[in-house]
């Protein structure tokens, strides 16, 4: 194994925290962001899946309506699984983004962009859909700094925290929801 993939895959964590961590952040602080490219409205939309870091990897994909209101997903959360793939949305200045954001590359996928006013000049329209696609690659990668300076900073604990104490918040009302009425 070469070295720059053994160090890849020791930090494989990193970016599964990433999304669990923007996960909370747009739940907890309503997922406006305000990065050096301009700010930015996040939410989880209608499939995520998350994964354990076991040896024997358990799985969960929960999709359609609400899934991060949803019992199962708050009982993956305290069973310690952590986001692995989601589908988003994003928002800034007109522009709408609806994308697939997976913690193995980070990479962007099954995005669509809608713009508020689409240029009617087909050549031009496709020029616009470039340039949003890598406005929305500049702000994932502005969200993943800013995650990763506050998980290398001494705050870190403290943000950890509120992470447990949004987990047992998801978990105590996925218990009201399957209490019979």
């Amino acid at each position: 194994m070469s070295d720059d993939l053994a160090f890849a895959l020791e930090r494989s964590f990193l970016a599964t925290e990433f999304l669990t961590w923007l996960w909370f952040r747009c739940e907890v602080e309503g997922g406006t962001f305000d990065l050096p490219s301009g700010g930015i409205s996040m939410a989880l939309e209608d499939s995520l899946t998350m994964v354990s870091w076991e040896d024997d990897a358990l799985k969960a994909t929960i999709k359609g309506g609400a899934p991060t209101t949803r019992p199962e997903t708050a009982n993956a959360l305290a069973a310690g699984l952590m986001l692995r793939k989601a589908r988003w949305v994003g928002a800034r200045a007109g522009k709408e983004w609806l994308f697939t954001l997976d913690s193995d590359t980070l990479d962007l996928r099954s995005m669509k962009v809608i713009e508020a006013d689409p240029d009617p000049d087909p050549e031009d329209a496709l020029a616009d859909k470039l340039a949003a696609g890598e406005e929305l690659r500049l702000a994932v990668d502005e969200l993943y700094e800013l995650f990763l300076e506050l998980r290398l900073a001494g705050d870190w604990n403290l943000e950890t925290q509120r992470l447990r104490d949004w987990v047992k918040q998801k978990v105590e009302t996925a218990r009201k929801q399957l209490q019979p009425a």
